[in-house]
């Protein structure tokens, strides 16, 4: 289902905006938007490239003649002498641990196997003046793993996310109208609302809340109740990026070197969300009082982002001494242009007091058990996403110590407070001012060795540092990586002048921003589940063949 026309978004967007502007917030909501949680975590890169370079811990401005540099730097490509293709598969084991407020954690662990790196380099011109080669190069790097399974409970909690479904339709004027269903201000209905409503409705459908004398309320959950909430968020993809360079060797003293980049992101995530409700006073609901009374609900939601960006990258590697190499490059922001896909469901398991009133049907167990389902929401077509990433800016040096050892360092910038959303089918005033706002530049350092103690051995080792994207306390709805650090190692064995084997293993601790299951302000205070933290661990293997001619 596509959004509405301009026509009669103009007149909804503003009911789902104000509710969306900070009022309302957290993991179970605005899911029906690419959130600026969403945008950001799109928008940051962690290469994979070839086993060599991850060994040396990415530190591969001033460094070249491997394919890696297709995502560092394209002047690296100036520096091969000879032919070369390689392909590098690696294994991805990632492990995730959430936590509360309350000391409670739980983890899991997600295991892939992908294709991390594969391209060429073909010398294009060979000269015997200043310009001694052209090199043409193309290949494809991942650059993202979506990859992780993430689940967290709250034993015991007085505050339930009904009551945020209350406050979105007390907030925002929602009604029943003659029907029996619900309705926003201008008279529309169920799924024909704003898709910000959407989950309000199955919330009203399924018993979850009510409309009373004094406004919408959790209406079936009875006196002194706790609840015990329960989230799993399962996400799968990846990014990935192609690229065609061209790299020059200018009196082996300047390299030079420029690549078009194509992007294509595909990630899908389903959240689950149950809660049970338990009573202190225990048994099925007093008629006189309760005719029904909530046990639990599950709410389920699927959200699909794919598409394709396009940006480039300029670099230049310069010799001021046999042994030392000083690199330069920038990638320019990329313009990406995504789709979005969005649907939702729950369930309800109520008990029933004896009586009838609202016309569910009851079981014979005495247990009403609603289940509805939104229709798909498509943002496609004129209605994609659309966004720049950030300038990145990278420097690196690296010094060569005879045959046997080679030194790198780098530094790259990413001004991550430019990423700028271009068009959406909503406002997305509410969704860029955090981007605007709580980000700033991001600073990462890494370095490497290599050492050589005999011509067909290579020992490596490395690491890397990257600082916090998020300059102020502000909570963002999902998770997003914050900062991280790694170390790595790897092994090179030349098995002839034409072959090669390179492996790496790289352990990556990333730290994760703080979150709300679901957060709302109402005029009596705040509900909100407990605050979640996450550490996201992930331990990379892989494995490069190349092949020279």
């Amino acid at each position: 289902m596509k959004r509405f026309s301009a026509i009669v978004a103009a007149l909804l967007m503003g009911y789902g905006a104000m509710a969306q502007g900070g009022f309302t917030s957290g993991l179970l909501f605005d899911r029906d938007i690419v959130s600026s949680s969403s945008i950001l975590s799109l928008s940051q890169r962690n290469y994979m490239g070839t086993a060599r370079s991850m060994g040396m811990g990415g530190a591969f401005t001033s460094l070249g003649a491997d394919i890696s540099s297709l995502g560092y730097n394209p002047a690296g490509f100036g520096m091969y002498q000879r032919n070369e293709i390689s392909v590098t598969v690696g294994l991805g084991i990632n492990h995730t641990k959430a936590f509360d407020t309350q000391g409670l954690s739980s983890g899991n662990t997600t295991v892939r196997c992908a294709l991390n790196n594969i391209g060429g380099s073909f010398q294009v011109f060979e000269g015997t003046g200043n310009l001694i080669a052209l090199n043409f190069a193309f290949g494809y790097n991942k650059i993202a793993d979506y990859n992780c399974d993430i689940t967290y409970a709250a034993p015991s909690s007085v505050s339930s996310a009904a009551d945020v479904f209350a406050d979105i339709a007390n907030r925002n004027g929602l009604s029943i109208n003659s029907d029996n269903k619900i309705c926003d201000r201008n008279g529309y209905y169920d799924y024909d609302m704003d898709p910000y409503f959407w989950t309000t409705a199955l919330a009203y459908k399924c018993g979850l809340i009510g409309m009373g004398t004094n406004g919408w309320w959790p209406e079936y959950i009875g006196p002194n109740a706790t609840t015990k909430q329960q989230t799993s968020l399962s996400s799968r993809g990846s990014a990935g990026e192609f690229s065609f360079a061209l790299g020059g060797n200018i009196s082996n003293i300047v390299y030079f070197g420029v690549s078009l980049d194509i992007q294509n992101i595909s990630r899908k995530q389903v959240l689950y969300y149950n809660e049970f409700i338990g009573y202190t006073s225990g048994g099925k609901p007093d008629p006189a009082t309760y005719p029904y009374q909530l046990r639990d609900f599950e709410l389920g939601q699927a959200m699909q982002m794919s598409g394709s960006g396009v940006g480039a990258k300029f670099g230049v590697v310069v010799r001021p001494l046999q042994a030392l190499r000083i690199g330069l490059a920038v990638h320019t922001p990329t313009f990406y242009s995504i789709a979005y896909r969005y649907n939702a469901s729950l369930s309800s398991i109520i008990h029933s007091a004896g009586s009838n009133p609202d016309g569910f049907e009851v079981g014979k167990d005495g247990l009403i058990r609603p289940d509805f389902f939104t229709p798909r929401l498509e943002d496609i077509g004129n209605s994609r996403w659309e966004f720049v990433t950030p300038t990145r800016v990278l420097l690196g040096l690296s010094y060569t110590i005879g045959k046997y050892a080679i030194i790198s360092a780098d530094y790259e910038y990413d001004d991550f407070a430019g990423i700028r959303i271009k068009s959406a089918p909503v406002d997305y005033s509410f969704i860029e001012e955090p981007l605007r706002n709580d980000l700033k530049g991001v600073h990462q350092v890494r370095a490497g060795v290599e050492a050589k103690p005999i011509s067909w051995l290579s020992l490596r080792a490395g690491g890397g540092y990257t600082s916090s994207v998020v300059a102020t306390d502000y909570i963002f709805a999902e998770p997003v990586m914050n900062s991280a650090w790694s170390v790595s190692a790897g092994l090179g064995f030349r098995l002839s002048k034409a072959t090669s084997i390179d492996v790496a293993y790289q352990y990556r601790n990333e730290e994760y921003t703080s979150f709300y299951t679901f957060y709302s302000e109402n005029n009596n205070g705040v509900n909100a589940s407990d605050l979640y933290g996450l550490d996201f661990v992930r331990h990379n293997v892989a494995v490069t063949f190349a092949f020279r001619f």
